[in-house]
């Protein structure tokens, strides 16, 4: 999962996570482009990340304006690189444990 700042022009900002459902509907809007391929190219396209904050958000249903209503309210959309790599840790497995 990624986690979103979304900052907008009148101060206020919006944290959010990306959760596999964002990632199926930017697949449905993006086709033939995946998910993970979007996020492989050196410069990714911001639309792609604006997308992905704006739907978010929208599934919350924090925001109900259509997506180019609300791209008029944002400044920037950062990726929280903390929050978000704490977030995909996996613990380790005891490979020795038993399950119970």
């Amino acid at each position: 999962m990624i986690h979103l700042t979304v900052k907008h022009r009148d101060g206020t900002a919006t944290k959010t996570t990306v959760w596999a459902s964002t990632e199926v509907a930017f697949e449905e809007k993006f086709a033939p482009l995946s998910w993970g391929e979007a996020w492989r190219e050196e410069i990714p396209h911001e639309t792609y990340l604006y997308f992905a904050a704006w739907h978010s958000i929208h599934e919350d249903g924090r925001t109900a304006l259509t997506f180019a209503q609300w791209i008029r309210t944002v400044a920037t959309v950062e990726v929280d690189l903390d929050e978000t790599k704490a977030g995909n840790e996996v613990p380790p497995t005891d490979p020795e444990a038993a399950p119970g």
